[in-house]
C-alpha cells in the first residue's frame, strides 16, 4: 500500500513574497525546488536596472530559498535561467561563475519575456539535500 508523500513549505525568507500566492521553495523527499527568483531587494524592488546587479540578487535569492530547506548552492542538480535579452547570457555565465564552480550543475537557458516591467532575469534551480556535485569518471 502507498503513503502519501508530504511536500514541504517553509515560510518565505523574503519579506515582500509574505502575502505572494506561491512558495518560494518546496521539498518533496530529498529535492528542494525553487520558485523562479529575480533580482529584488528585500523590499520587493529590483536592486538595479542593470543585469549584472539583478543577476547577484537572482542567485542570492536562489540561495536564501534554498536555505530555508537546508540546502546550500552546492547541492543544486540543475538550473533554469530566464533573460530578457540573448545578449545577455555571457553576462549571466560570468557572475555564475561567481556562485558556482565545476562541476556545474545541469542548466537550461532561454529568451523570455519577462512579466516584471524592467526584470532582466529569473532563476530557478533545484537541490538534493546532502548531496554535493561531484565529478564521476
Amino acid at each position: 500500500m502507498a503513503t502519501e508523500s508530504q511536500i514541504e513549505i517553509r515560510k518565505s525568507p523574503f519579506t515582500w513574497a509574505v502575502d505572494a500566492e506561491y512558495s518560494q521553495a518546496a521539498r518533496i523527499g530529498d529535492l528542494v525546488y525553487t520558485a523562479g527568483q529575480g533580482g529584488f531587494d528585500d523590499g520587493g524592488d529590483l536592486v538595479s536596472p542593470d543585469f549584472v546587479d539583478q543577476t547577484r540578487q537572482a542567485l542570492r535569492n536562489v540561495e536564501a530559498a534554498l536555505a530555508g530547506h537546508g540546502v546550500s548552492l552546492d547541492s543544486v542538480i540543475k538550473m533554469t535561467v530566464h533573460v530578457a535579452h540573448p545578449e545577455h547570457y555571457e553576462l549571466f555565465q560570468r557572475v555564475r561563475r561567481e556562485f558556482f564552480q565545476a562541476p556545474w550543475p545541469a542548466s537550461t537557458a532561454v529568451s523570455s519575456q519577462l512579466l516584471v516591467e524592467g526584470m532582466l532575469v529569473e532563476i530557478e534551480a533545484i537541490a538534493a539535500v546532502g548531496s554535493k556535485r561531484v565529478f564521476v569518471g
